[in-house]
Parts: C-alpha cells; structure tokens; sequence
C-alpha cells in the first residue's frame, strides 16, 4: 500500500471508531442514503467540538 492509501484509511478507520462511540446509531433505522448524511453531519459537529483529526 502506498503512503496516500495508508493515510486515507487511517482517516476512515478512526472515523467509524468515532461513529461507534455515538449511541444513537445503534437505533438508526432509515435508508442508507439518509443514515449517510447523518453520519457526515454527526462527524462534522464532533470535529467542531474536538479537532483531532486532519493536519
């Protein structure tokens, strides 16, 4: 794997770690499409309150 491809997963895999940790997704029942945009905005508010990712 090259560098790019490591640093892009890194993202992924503490976003969904992050994700995990809410408690409302585990009764989240609606399409995929909406549970997606929900999800982008949960991780856009929790990067607002706590910016550890990025730089």
């Amino acid at each position: 794997m090259t560098r790019a491809h490591v640093r892009i997963r890194a993202l992924g895999e503490r976003a969904i770690a992050t994700l995990e940790t809410w408690r409302l997704l585990t009764k989240l029942r609606c399409c995929p499409g909406r549970a997606t945009a929900i999800m982008q905005a949960i991780l856009a508010l929790h990067h607002i309150e706590i910016p550890t990712y990025g730089s």
